[in-house]
């Protein structure tokens, strides 16, 4: 921000290379984006996913509601989801939302989906994580567990590290308060 003061948002900046330039343009496109709505037949999801993993399907996408939350009774989908990632598909959530961010494990339905084996995408669009997945899925060279830890580090500026990320919007004060006093801590 420019003002008075000028401060910068540290996080934003990147390291120097430690290399030489380099492109890869290898990118694995076996993914499918599932955006899905209220009311949506979790049986036709749970078929698309079993028919899309026999024609080898590497990565799944789901744009979840507000911080990767769906419907709680849907554990037919979340078991399809299991096998899935059991089976080593990399599955992702990511937000409908324009602003904030995913975050399993705040209540129920993204705890069972972080049990499942899903990844979140944080607060990436759903062009930056489809990107990402389809780039990290074409590197030979990483496992799909390493592909998964990685769909939660900042490559390139896609993604706001953990640490960085505003508290939730309905924390309560003492939870704001102590993410403000962290935050000053910085050098």
């Amino acid at each position: 921000e420019i003002g008075i003061n000028i401060e910068e948002r540290q996080h934003l900046l990147q390291p120097p290379p430690r290399g030489a330039f380099r492109i890869r343009t290898e990118m694995d496109s076996r993914l499918i984006t599932l955006r899905l709505v209220p009311g949506f037949d979790d049986a036709c999801i749970i078929h698309m996913i079993r028919a899309a993993r026999e024609t080898h399907l590497k990565g799944l996408i789901l744009q979840l509601y507000g911080t990767g939350n769906m419907p709680s009774l849907k554990d037919d989908l979340v078991h399809a989801l299991t096998d899935a990632t059991k089976a080593g598909v990399c599955v992702v959530v990511t937000t409908q939302c324009h602003t904030g961010s995913v975050m399993l494990g705040h209540y129920a339905t993204g705890m069972a989906l972080k049990e499942a084996g899903v990844v979140s995408a944080g607060d990436m669009t759903l062009e930056a994580t489809t990107a990402k997945l389809a780039y990290l899925l074409g590197r030979q060279d990483l496992t799909i567990d390493e592909v998964r830890d990685l769909m939660g580090v900042d490559l390139r500026g896609e993604l706001t590290p953990e640490d960085e990320m505003p508290p939730p919007p309905l924390a309560t004060a003492y939870q704001k308060a102590i993410a403000k006093k962290n935050r000053s801590r910085r050098y």
